[in-house]
């Protein structure tokens, strides 16, 4: 295990302050050494809610470790749902530039086209 995701949302209208930013550490220096992971894993971590108390200032993102072996970043719902929508637009982009021009049938024609695996469990039972 070489990266791990940890989303922590929290209920909405809810403002993220240091409190919750301390939270988050604790899950990450918890996870990092609790002693079942496999690996060095390297945690992002992310902190959701409706808004981010003032005196967190410019410190929205806070490194974990020495050497730093993860990173816990404050983000609103809003920015959260920006930030897929605009990742999901270029999939959409890239999915319409390969398939241009082909319709929902020919697509079905086309993947039910292709060559079958064989089923490995017929092929031990036949033997």
């Amino acid at each position: 295990m070489r990266r791990i995701l940890l989303i922590e949302l929290k209920k909405g209208k809810s403002t993220i302050g240091r409190d919750e930013l301390t939270q988050a550490n604790n899950y990450v220096d918890d996870l990092l050494n609790c002693g079942l992971l496999d690996g060095d894993p390297y945690i992002n971590a992310y902190v959701v809610g409706h808004r981010f108390d003032s005196r967190i200032g410019n410190s929205r993102i806070r490194k974990v470790g020495d050497p730093e072996k993860g990173r816990i970043e404050v983000i609103t719902y809003s920015q959260l749902v920006r930030t897929a929508q605009q990742r999901l637009f270029k999939l959409k982009n890239e999915l319409n530039t390969r398939y241009k021009g082909l319709t929902d049938e020919t697509i079905v024609q086309k993947v039910l086209d292709e060559p079958e695996q064989m089923n490995l469990f017929e092929a031990t039972e036949s033997a």
